[in-house]
């Protein structure tokens, strides 16, 4: 180990060694970003936010889907109760109120159909978000490469990363990610980046916030990856990690006021054809389902200069190859030193087919009145990229973490009747949630009957226990790596219930710290719990309001 770490060491520039963080959050995700914000209200500038890219906030930014996602359904019972899931969802006392604020503060810009909250990626990163940045200690375009542990192999106690920069003269780069992936995780300088690997030590804990959740493979922490629902503690037997849910990288288009040309597709057709329909609904209502800017007033009406995300079923879906190597491919890449955030090239580079291919058929396949007017906005300014497609990929799933005393949060814990009113409740709950099991099917995989079943699923609750791992004492996981079975993270993955576990795992951890604890399970001790819930209450809610009555009453 010792031999390999110098190594490492000797193949990069610059180094850079970090040893005045009390929690490192490695990012990229929604989570993470209400981890960092919640954290740093109580630890200060002790807290450090690793995010892979120059945009923090993961779906509402560098994923591009600016268009939160609520619970917009009711559910009804054998007697006729009604339970409007939808509506207590959106009442003010149930929701984050940082991010109720954050959404304010560009308001509804695109008046889209799917969310009462519709603005622009770029804008909701520079004027929503960075204003509750700015004593954060957040290493942009960071990566991570290798984690260290102590000699009991439960702690984690160093974590290597690179941090690039472009080169300034660089101002025609215009790789997609599935070219450059490959450079971030790089030690060497290259033509695109100068890089300095950053030693992360002498902190207390850490919360995995990625997308990707590398720290879990890193860490050699046990995870789940895939289709499953049954477990019974052994990682080798349960589901497949082959089968999950589709990827999508969103992009933004435009609609002009006249005709406009625009270069032939730079990209092949994606392997098997890119099956692209509008599953017989009009082109406008794709058009605007999630629109972002708009001079309408009506949510029904096209506009010129309006301009909307896509990020469809049948669109720029990518489903033919999962997102992620296999645990075992992931585990031997991080074992010889090639660690590229464990993805499967091959797919991401699908996806890219996917979407690009989906632009130009769209195009293709618009109304009269509209041929040849919508175009790629691959303006930096607004995606931040000079291609159009999202800094990255937005996922709907990603490796899950298996909690203390092999904990999985299951459906059981969130479905139920109308009357029933909400979800179980659990003694360590920390944040709430609200939204339907979502499930988009990739093509290949054949899914169990249980994946195609209907779900009544209730305002629920999050426990800590579910911001926990096994193996890792000073581990908390957040966002999709939370420890949940796959269906509960096809509820669980939206963007405000993401913010809101996030913001409880922060609190956790700073908490963990100011009291000088030594492994999460300490927090549950009902002293400490007591005091933990309360002081995640003034962050985010923790019970419901349904009809007046607070659930529990706490």
């Amino acid at each position: 180990m010792f031999i390999c770490f110098i190594l490492f060491l000797s193949s990069v520039s610059a180094t850079q060694i970090i040893d005045d963080c009390q929690l490192v959050i490695v990012g990229g995700s929604t989570a993470a970003l209400g981890a960092v914000l919640s954290a740093s209200k109580l630890l200060d500038n002790r807290v450090c936010l690793l995010e892979p890219t120059d945009w923090t906030g993961g779906q509402m930014t560098s994923e591009l889907l600016s268009a939160p996602d609520f619970a917009g359904y009711t559910l009804t019972d054998s007697t006729g109760f009604k339970l409007d899931v939808g509506a207590i969802n959106l009442q003010e006392e149930n929701r984050n109120p940082l991010f109720t604020q954050m959404l304010n503060v560009l308001g509804n810009t695109g008046r889209c159909s799917v969310s009462p909250v519709c603005s622009i990626p770029d804008q909701f990163h520079s004027q929503a978000i960075l204003p509750h940045t700015k004593n954060l200690r957040i290493f942009y375009n960071t990566v991570i490469k290798r984690i260290h542990k102590d000699a009991s192999n439960r702690r984690i106690i160093s974590i290597d990363a690179i941090q690039r920069v472009a080169i300034n003269n660089d101002n025609n780069r215009c790789r997609f990610q599935s070219e450059e992936l490959p450079d971030w995780y790089s030690l060497d300088d290259s033509q695109w980046f100068t890089k300095t690997q950053l030693i992360f030590t002498n902190f207390s804990y850490v919360i995995e916030g990625s997308s990707w959740g590398e720290v879990l493979v890193l860490a050699n922490a046990s995870f789940l990856q895939g289709i499953m629902e049954e477990f019974d503690g052994d990682i080798s037997g349960n589901g497949n990690w082959s089968c999950g849910q589709c990827f999508t990288i969103d992009f933004l288009e435009q609609l002009r006021q006249d005709p406009t040309d625009e270069p032939p597709n730079p990209l092949p057709e994606p392997e098997g054809g890119g099956e692209y329909s509008l599953i017989g609904r009009p082109w406008e209502r794709a058009w605007t389902y999630r629109r972002v800017n708009t001079s309408s007033s009506d949510i029904n009406i096209v506009a010129v200069n309006d301009t909307v995300i896509q990020n469809r079923n049948r669109g720029n879906d990518y489903g033919r190859k999962n997102f992620f190597l296999s645990p075992q491919e992931a585990r031997r890449h991080r074992d010889i030193g090639i660690w590229r955030g464990g993805v499967n090239l091959e797919a991401l580079r699908g996806g890219e087919e996917q979407a690009v291919g989906w632009h130009y058929w769209f195009r293709a396949n618009a109304p009269t009145e509209w041929t040849n007017r919508t175009v790629f906005v691959n303006s930096s300014s607004w995606t931040g990229t000079c291609h159009g497609l999202a800094k990255m990929p937005y996922l709907r799933e990603s490796r899950r973490s298996i909690g203390l005393n092999n904990f999985l949060m299951n459906i059981s814990t969130i479905n139920g009747t109308a009357s029933d009113l909400h979800g179980y409740i659990f003694p360590d709950r920390m944040c709430l949630g609200a939204y339907d099991v979502d499930i988009h099917r990739m093509k290949l995989c054949d899914y169990p009957s249980y994946i195609r079943q209907n779900y009544s699923v209730l305002p629920y609750f999050i426990p800590l226990r579910a911001m926990t791992n096994r193996d890792i004492d000073n581990l908390f996981v957040i966002g999709k790596t939370m420890a949940q079975t796959f269906l509960v993270n096809a509820a669980t993955r939206l963007h405000p219930v993401e913010f809101s576990n996030g913001q409880a795992g922060g609190v956790a951890a700073a908490y963990a710290i100011l009291n000088d604890l030594n492994q999460v399970a300490e927090l549950f001790d009902e002293q400490h719990l007591k005091r933990l819930q309360s002081l995640v209450k003034t962050f985010t809610p923790t019970s419901w309001t349904i009809n007046g009555v607070r659930y529990p009453n706490d």
